[in-house]
């Protein structure tokens, strides 16, 4: 494999990498649990992201729907409800519905866990959105050459080198804070855990390719 092609397999990797990585970020699908009717018919499902907590329900009919919506905005000031037709959604951020659940004299356990779940998030964040912008850096270090820009050349050997390991590293280093911070529960995980961590292999594999896998001048 020459050099200009193992360089653009590498930046394919990254970039796949930095949108996978952000689009995890912003998912609100990262646990989910589903509550079945006595038919084994589900009525709701329950996502949390790493910002947000999705409730996901069928009211019955459209009218229903439309009808209930007052009622969770006001009970959830800072939810966002909407509805598809039967099918409600109500959105709210992790924080703000701690902040409702305390107002709302919810039992100390719960709100400790909705706590523990937020704080859980935001580690996660931190560590996805440190993988995202270094996936960035790393992409631009192979791509801009390519171009005749030598705009990254300022960057010294060992600085690359740990921009190259961080991306991987950082996100998964962020999703073993989540998963290890997290409240016992009964959620499994959803598809933004995969997104992060298909992300993570793909800026650890490339940085391997790098460091490993020689190319021919």
């Amino acid at each position: 494999m020459d050099t200009k092609t193992k360089g653009m397999i590498m930046a394919g990797m990254l970039a796949l990498s930095l949108v996978l990585g952000a689009m995890a970020i912003f998912s609100n699908e990262w646990l989910s649990e589903e509550e079945k009717d006595d038919d084994g018919e589900t009525v709701s499902t329950d996502n949390t992201g790493l910002s947000n907590k999705m409730l996901v329900m069928d009211a019955g009919d459209s009218d229903a729907c439309d009808e209930m919506i007052p009622m969770y905005e006001a009970g959830m000031k800072d939810a966002t409800v909407v509805c598809d037709g039967a099918e409600m959604t109500v959105t709210i951020g992790l924080s703000d519905l701690c902040d409702t659940m305390k107002d709302g004299g919810a039992p100390s356990d719960d709100v400790d866990d909705c706590e523990a779940a937020a704080s859980a998030g935001t580690m996660g964040q931190i560590g996805m959105w440190g993988g995202v912008v270094f996936a960035l850096l790393a992409t631009l270090m192979l791509v801009l050459p390519m171009a005749g820009v030598d705009a990254m050349d300022a960057i010294p050997e060992m600085g690359q080198k740990v921009i190259s390991w961080g991306v991987g590293g950082l996100m998964l280093l962020g999703i073993a804070l989540w998963y290890f911070m997290l409240p016992d529960g009964d959620s499994s995980a959803a598809m933004g855990v995969w997104m992060a961590v298909g992300a993570a292999v793909l800026g650890l594999a490339a940085a391997a390719m790098d460091q490993f896998m020689p190319a021919d001048e």
